[in-house]
């Protein structure tokens, strides 16, 4: 015979998992981008969870780090989908150290957030994608996008929206600050160095943003 507090204690787990059919998943990797999304449809009151997929990519524990960070002030849950055992994988075949070792990083994203947030009862998944995701990356383009839109209605209710798909880092990072957010707590470089190194094209990246949006670097976020 089950106590009564575990009985109570599984009543209590039922009713969140059923009310979770209304959340909508966030796919998040440590990146301003996704805090700010996260934050935007916290503040319009929509029930959320967090994705983070760990795909063995470098820097992978601080960019977890910095979604956890995002998540905790919103009490919105963070989920860790653990498959770092593909970074050695596919780095045995490749001829230099990629910061992220599996190519397709957002196909892949997509893909198990789509079953994730069908298995969920989700009836959305977010991408926080933006204008510069969209030009730089073949699975994060317009077409490829909408291409996954309608692979994925034929395989679930889910909907996948990307709210900041036309938006500009510049904007991204603007709408960050507005919600209250400190840019300090995002994680954006590809090295994987504890401090954000400066140089590689992520960290590059965000610092053009910081200065195509008019805004000081916030001290001792970047190595140099």
């Amino acid at each position: 015979m089950l106590k009564s507090a575990q009985v109570l204690a599984m009543r209590r787990a039922r009713e969140v998992l059923r009310g979770m059919d209304k959340a909508g998943v966030v796919l998040l990797d440590g990146a301003i981008s996704g805090a700010a999304l996260l934050a935007q449809l916290a503040a319009g009151g929509e029930m959320l969870q967090a994705l983070f997929i760990d795909l063995g990519q470098l820097g992978a524990a601080q960019r977890l780090s910095a979604a956890g960070r995002q998540c905790e002030p919103l009490g919105i849950e963070l989920v860790r989908l653990d498959l770092g055992s593909l970074g050695p994988v596919f780095r045995n075949v490749q001829n230099r150290r990629l910061s992220s070792p599996v190519p397709l990083r957002h196909l892949i994203g997509l893909s198990l957030g789509l079953s994730y947030a069908h298995n969920l009862g989700s009836a959305r998944l977010y991408l926080p994608a933006g204008r510069e995701d969209a030009q730089s990356f073949a699975d994060a383009s317009l077409a490829f996008l909408a291409q996954f839109r309608l692979l994925g209605g034929l395989l679930s209710a889910v909907a996948l929206a990307t709210p900041f798909i036309d938006l500009t880092d510049a904007d991204i990072l603007q709408r960050a600050i507005a919600l209250g957010l400190d840019p300090a707590q995002a994680y954006a470089c590809r090295v994987g160095q504890p401090v954000q190194c400066g140089r590689c094209a992520g960290c590059q990246r965000w610092r053009a943003a910081f200065q195509a949006a008019g805004l000081e670097e916030p001290a001792d976020v970047f190595r140099t």
